[in-house]
């Protein structure tokens, strides 16, 4: 899915908002309220009816404060969606919440947008020359990676201070290029960075998608795919430095050896659009499916390091992005083509 969102950003025109079916004709989908596995999900709840959302981001201090992104733009809320504004037009593409600075970091197409006091203003801190697809902030220091759809120009990874200032661009390394840079993430034991690419047009085949870290604070990579089968479009590091990798559609790998080599996934049902690591329960995962072909979309959780995933609600949509209020006892999940679904966690 988050393949299939950054094509329809880069390939398509103008999107008609608020119509029966999002982009690529997804039928728009109404689950009613459910319990299952001790979640309770509502109803849906839709920013100023747009159903075609893909990000969420909740403040850590202020659990009815949402921002929420998609085709048409960023929503944002400060009542638990009973009311909405649209501070920013366009398609986002990645949205940041940073907990200890209370920073809101919003990538729409090109532009990345920074937010410091709670949606009340917006400032575009930088342009660059490619769709923006993941966004970090870790020790002080902005990451930005975007979507490479060319093997002309080197693909990397940006850096600058928290504001934008001396944006400064690391490449992955020579013949590294066309890659679309979905997910970073930092080890907090020793700094580690990861970064998670697709190759924009899969070639040269055998397609063998790059996953990179970095011990130099991005100045070189290395790319530690090893036995990764596909691209990974999500990660997460525990505290020990284990490391979380999603593949699309494949499943989430773990590594306690920096990437060095990958433990597959067990019963991992054809996970592979978000990922979210409780930060509270390091082992506890949960992530989202798609809804198209045999699968059958819904959010799952692991209470086992990925070993093993159970559906916990929301069959029948795809879950395209997954949050947690401060204290992790509520759970949000952007659903595509549905709208925004909320329970307690329990």
């Amino acid at each position: 899915m988050k393949r299939l969102l950054l094509l329809i950003v880069l390939c398509l025109g103008t999107i008609h908002a608020f119509a029966a079916t999002c982009p690529f004709n997804i039928p728009v989908v109404t689950l009613p309220p459910q319990q299952i596995a001790g979640f309770s999900w509502g109803n849906p709840i839709r920013p100023m009816n747009d159903a075609c959302v893909s990000h969420i981001a909740v403040e850590n201090t202020n659990q009815q404060a949402w921002y929420v992104g998609g085709f048409n733009g960023v929503y944002m809320t400060k009542n638990a969606g009973a009311a909405w504004t649209k501070p920013v037009a366009g398609k986002v593409g990645a949205m940041l919440w940073v907990p200890a600075n209370q920073l809101l970091y919003v990538g729409v197409g090109p532009k990345l947008y920074l937010t410091r006091d709670h949606g009340a203003n917006w400032t575009v801190i930088h342009t660059f020359a490619k769709t923006v697809a993941s966004i970090l902030v870790a020790n002080n220091t902005l990451y930005v990676g975007l979507a490479w759809n060319n093997h002309i120009e080197p693909s990397g990874v940006f850096t600058s201070n928290l504001g934008g200032g001396f944006m400064t661009f690391h490449p992955f390394g020579a013949g590294q290029t066309g890659l679309i840079v979905w997910t970073l993430s930092r080890s907090p034991v020793n700094g580690t960075l990861y970064a998670g690419t697709e190759i924009f047009d899969h070639q040269p085949l055998p397609y063998k998608p790059p996953f990179f870290r970095s011990t130099n604070n991005a100045q070189s990579w290395t790319n530690v795919q090893n036995n990764l089968p596909w691209h990974v479009i999500d990660s997460a590091v525990r505290l020990n430095g284990y490391v979380y990798a999603l593949t699309e559609g494949q499943g989430v790998y773990g590594s306690s050896t920096q990437g060095n080599s990958w433990i597959p996934p067990g019963v991992s049902p054809s996970l592979g659009v978000s990922l979210l690591m409780d930060p509270a329960v390091q082992t506890r995962l949960y992530a989202g499916r798609h809804n198209a072909g045999t699968q059958t979309g819904g959010i799952f959780r692991s209470i086992n390091s990925g070993s093993t995933f159970g559906l916990v609600g929301l069959k029948g949509v795809t879950v395209s992005d997954i949050a947690l209020n401060g204290n992790n006892t509520r759970i949000y999940a952007a659903a595509y083509a549905s709208g925004i679904y909320t329970s307690p966690v329990p």
